[in-house]
């Protein structure tokens, strides 16, 4: 089983540069960088990274098609596999809070997905493309750098592309355009049927499972303080799943779901004030939100807690990829000693 992590973007480009170093010396496949409206600009900021370093994955997780037109990926993502000899990777995704922060309408969402996918990947490949797709268009593009055949010394393999997809829905349409597939905080109660759902859809469209890529994010709060591991977690708990009913369903009843529905605006203001105090909701429900949407915690309380982790890689999770937050340095040591040497080998 592969270990990822997934920072937040709020390091400088010297501090990615470290941390990707430390990846590199603890076993990390890949460290991602997120994607948010105010912060760096998540290919520039991972470019010294790719210079400094020579085995770790370096990727940008998540993009979508309104934000950034298909080609422009493909021209950043190759950028990046050029500069790093070959480990740049890019997840395509919905947009997360992007449409609604710039006000775009993001209408055939579906279908735009799957066609940006396709249209980067294929771009990718080395080949000359046009793609007249319904949404996303291109007419001769092939890039001289990055992409295998491109130019002498290019990288022997493209750049490694990803559907961000969790619902039946855009799972179906995008997860086979794509190299792998990463759910994002994907509880052990769906993470099963999830992995299914996918290789069906492989099937589906005659694409071979051999090799193909699935990962699931998973929010990372362990810290030698337990309750500021707790203050974090609780800080952050708004992000997980966007505490949507269809993930709560697989772990809550409908009563609760109903009242964290009802009661959103607590978790926002936990997030929002940075204090992990969530007014209103029941301790117990907080601390079962925490279990199913998270490893939370100590170190010293890792080694009961492996079979949470476990249990992914039962459902067919290849790839774990951990969410980190405060302090990322300090988890990936963590992650480094506690959980990367009792994980089924790859």
């Amino acid at each position: 089983m592969r270990v990822d992590v997934l920072l937040e973007p709020d390091q400088t480009a010297a501090q990615l540069t470290e941390l990707a170093q430390l990846c590199e010396r603890s076993g990390i496949q890949t460290m991602w960088l997120q994607n948010y409206v105010s912060c760096r600009d998540p290919f520039m900021s991972l470019v010294p990274a790719a210079l400094a370093t020579s085995r770790v994955g370096l990727g940008v997780c998540v993009i979508s098609p309104w934000e950034m037109h298909p080609v422009k990926m493909a021209n950043a993502v190759l950028t990046l596999h050029e500069l790093s000899a070959g480990r740049a990777r890019l997840v395509i995704g919905g947009g997360g809070e992007w449409p609604a922060r710039l006000g775009f309408e993001t209408p055939r969402r579906v279908r735009a997905v799957r066609e940006a996918i396709e249209l980067v990947r294929a771009g990718c490949s080395g080949k000359s493309l046009s793609y007249p797709g319904e949404i996303w268009k291109v007419w001769g593009y092939r890039p001289k750098f990055g992409a295998p055949g491109s130019v002498a010394g290019a990288p022997g393999m493209p750049p490694l592309i990803y559907a961000g997809a969790n619902q039946p829905q855009m799972l179906r349409a995008t997860a086979p355009a794509a190299d792998g597939v990463m759910y994002s905080d994907m509880p052990r109660g769906r993470v099963a049927e999830t992995v299914r759902q996918t290789y069906a859809a492989l099937a589906d469209k005659g694409r071979p499972a051999e090799g193909y890529r699935v990962s699931n994010i998973w929010a990372w709060h362990v810290k030698a303080d337990r309750q500021v591991a707790l203050t974090e977690a609780r800080r952050e708990l708004l992000l997980r799943g966007l505490l949507d009913r269809w993930y709560l369903e697989s772990f809550l009843s409908p009563e609760d779901c109903d009242f964290v529905e009802k009661n959103k605006s607590a978790f926002f203001k936990a997030y929002r004030n940075r204090d992990g105090v969530i007014e209103g909701v029941p301790e117990q429900l907080v601390e079962t939100l925490l279990h199913n949407f998270s490893i939370t915690g100590t170190p010293d309380e890792l080694e009961s807690r492996m079979p949470e982790l476990l249990a992914f890689h039962a459902a067919g999770v290849q790839e774990l990829c951990f969410r980190l937050h405060d302090d990322p340095a300090d988890a990936i040591r963590l992650i480094a000693k506690h959980v990367i040497p009792h994980l089924p080998p790859d």
